[in-house]
């Protein structure tokens, strides 16, 4: 994990990369497509009684070392303060320092935060949106994950393009789930009031809750033809920002699909991945061919 300090925060500063890696990053961050900030809390065994959080999940067919087992793998929390999150002091123990995880979305691409420790994920295996409830944490490197819950949504009706986050947005306002459906060159929304539960799924956690859902209502807003591979993709102010993994362009809906800009950033295909927007209303967007994030100014870019 790489942590910026500086730039633009601190103005007429040089942004300062510090690289963080977790103790057990093979397992708890083994391909990492995508992150999602969530709520402030406490951290059980700790002195923290608020720290910012995150979840993360990863591209891979399972956390274990063994790759032709089971499919073990899904979301994980993590506390983001500085003091717990890869703490050389706790990064030491066989787990980590995550403080929750759930293991069914293999091949996962992308990551909401809906809220509290409500998160849906992209799964690339089952071509679904799962949503997970990891409820209360436990302590930094525990694995009591009992507690945790997860719903499948919409399964087999996405598809995932290997390698290409599909990223996803929750819509507090109209409870719709946004997601970039890469393999079916489109964008959907997710009716998450819609369904019903329909049996169970496989999970290979100790939970009382993994449920299919059917019946759920999920309409592509952008159709194919408009982008050729959506990848990232945020929710501001209203405004549905998208990157094209295939054009390297960035279009900007409204909530019902309508265009509402466009920008050519003349980067090679495959270059563009997460897009979000800053507290200073400008976009940022990652590089994935050079590793890098750019900033978009738009005051000097033209739509």
């Amino acid at each position: 994990m790489a942590v910026v300090h500086g730039g633009a925060s601190a103005p007429g500063s040089s942004p300062q990369i510090e690289t963080k890696q977790d103790g057990d990053a093979f397992h708890f961050m083994r391909a990492t497509s995508s992150l999602a900030f969530g709520a402030d809390q406490s951290v059980p065994g700790t002195s923290l009684v608020s720290s910012p959080t995150f979840a993360t999940c990863g591209e891979a067919w399972t956390g274990n070392y063994d790759d032709g087992g089971i499919p073990f793998i899904g979301p994980v929390l993590w506390a983001a303060d500085p003091s717990i999150f890869a703490a050389p002091e706790l990064s030491s123990s066989p787990l980590g320092t995550h403080i929750d995880m759930l293991h069914d979305s293999p091949y996962c691409v992308g990551i909401a935060h809906e809220h509290d420790n409500v998160y849906w994920v992209f799964n690339g295996d089952a071509g679904s949106l799962d949503r997970y409830d990891f409820h209360a944490p436990h302590q930094p490197g525990a694995d009591d994950h009992s507690d945790g819950e997860v719903w499948r949504y919409a399964a087999g009706l996405l598809e995932r393009v290997p390698e290409v986050p599909s990223h996803l947005a929750y819509d507090a306002e109209t409870q719709r789930v946004y997601a970039a459906d890469t393999g079916h060159g489109r964008v959907v929304a997710l009716d998450t009031s819609s369904g019903y539960a329909d049996g169970s799924i496989t999970t290979y956690d100790l939970i009382a809750t993994h449920v299919l859902m059917s019946g759920a209502t999920l309409n592509a807003i952008v159709p194919p033809g408009t982008l050729e591979a959506p990848s990232g993709l945020t929710l501001f102010r209203g405004v549905l920002f998208v990157t094209d993994s295939s054009s390297s362009r960035i279009v900007a809906f409204d909530r019902s699909g309508r265009t509402l800009a466009s920008i050519d950033t003349d980067l090679p295909a495959g270059s563009l991945g997460a897009i979000g927007i800053g507290p200073d209303a400008r976009a940022y967007i990652t590089e994935r061919s050079l590793g890098r994030v750019l900033r978009l100014d738009p005051a000097t870019s033209a739509p």
